[in-house]
């Protein structure tokens, strides 16, 4: 099954990783995925405001608290049978040595940038 996955690093091999989210899905270890290569662009842009910001990704628009800018990112194409989980995720539990590579621009997704001013504004959009 080709699958995306969205980094704001050039690797070299994808490596299962602790997740941290909202559901018992995101919070395993492993290589989190998705059947959708401008959601995993938007994950691969926002994941520089990691630690910095709060943000969200809702319906192939990329959220953000505050008017920090994202910078460039890289979406990584695979072809491994992943474990389906919510809202289009997937995950995969083994390194992922071979896969095709794009490098994303923000300034390709400008249009699916958008600012908010706080955190419960930010999750009443998730909602």
């Amino acid at each position: 099954m080709k699958l995306y996955h969205g980094s704001p690093k050039k690797l070299k091999e994808l490596k299962p990783e602790q997740g941290t989210g909202i559901t018992e899905f995101e919070n395993q270890n492993a290589i989190f995925l998705t059947d959708d290569f401008h959601k995993a662009a938007l994950y691969a842009i926002s994941k520089s405001l990691k630690g910095k910001t709060s943000f969200g990704v809702i319906k192939n628009k990329l959220i953000i608290v505050g008017n920090l800018k994202p910078k460039k990112g890289y979406v990584y194409e695979v072809n491994v049978k992943a474990k389906k989980g919510p809202r289009g995720q997937y995950s995969y539990n083994k390194t992922i040595k071979k896969f095709r590579v794009k490098k994303i621009s923000p300034k390709d997704y400008e249009k699916k940038i958008i600012h908010v001013k706080t955190k419960k504004e930010l999750m009443s959009l998730i909602k």
